[in-house]
């Protein structure tokens, strides 16, 4: 009698670490963490002082706390 697809599919795989794609993820996933970061921060020292030399204060308090309360909605919504 031929072993079971479940029994095949386990056959043959050392255990350890992962390689190939499943190793890579994590990687990814933490340097698009930080790519975030580094946007944010950009906006935040070019984005804000910029909108408040070009269009008034209320108008660089008010698009900054917009701007980031959608970017982090969008962040966080997969959390």
């Amino acid at each position: 009698m031929p072993p079971s697809p479940a029994a095949r599919r386990g056959a043959g795989r050392p255990a350890g670490r992962p390689r190939g794609k499943a190793a890579a993820a994590p990687r990814r996933e933490w340097l698009a963490r930080w790519w975030k970061v580094a946007l944010l921060v950009g906006l935040v020292t070019l984005g804000l002082p910029l909108a408040h030399a070009l269009f008034g204060e209320i108008f660089a308090l008010l698009g900054g706390a917009v701007l980031f309360g959608f970017l982090l909605g969008r962040w966080t919504a997969g959390v």
